[in-house]
């Protein structure tokens, strides 16, 4: 099963669109880490059949989606946010002790723009990185494990 992570646009929707269009048919799932949800709605007007689900950011301002959110999917626990709240600007061991304390088994973040991938005490971490600036990840989880890595559009 993949999914497709973007976060921040920042009103670069034709980032989102690429993406999107590299991705239509083989992604099980988008998420969208915030800061930049007008920008998502753009895209969504001309793919309205892809799965997506999306948190709002410290610039979406108004934003009904809240900025924090825990799914399951493919029998994985997932910590889905835009960082803001955990302070990931300034380290990330607020993220950490929510990744262990909810039983995380794959934590997507944003805020910073800088792509990240690391695993630590067996949870994976992933930041992709900025849309606007042409980055996104991919997470693809399967009987063998999860797997995480950055693209450019």
């Amino acid at each position: 099963m993949r999914i497709v992570v973007m976060s921040d646009s920042h009103r670069r929707v034709s980032a989102l669109l690429d993406i999107i269009e590299r991705h239509k048919d083989n992604a099980d799932l988008f998420l969208f880490l915030g800061d930049g949800n007008d920008d998502l709605d753009e895209a969504l007007i001309m793919y309205p059949d892809i799965k997506v689900d999306r948190v709002s950011g410290n610039c979406d301002f108004y934003s009904p989606y809240p900025s924090s959110k825990v799914i399951e999917f493919d029998g994985k626990k997932i910590l889905f946010t835009h960082g803001h709240p955990y302070y990931v600007k300034h380290g990330y061991q607020d993220i950490q002790r929510e990744a262990r304390s909810i039983g995380a088994d794959i934590v997507l973040f944003g805020h910073t723009h800088i792509p990240y991938i690391e695993v630590v005490d067996s949870i994976h971490y992933m930041n992709p990185g900025s849309a606007r600036d042409g980055f996104y990840g991919v997470v693809d989880i399967e009987p063998s494990g999860i797997m995480m890595y950055h693209s450019t559009i």
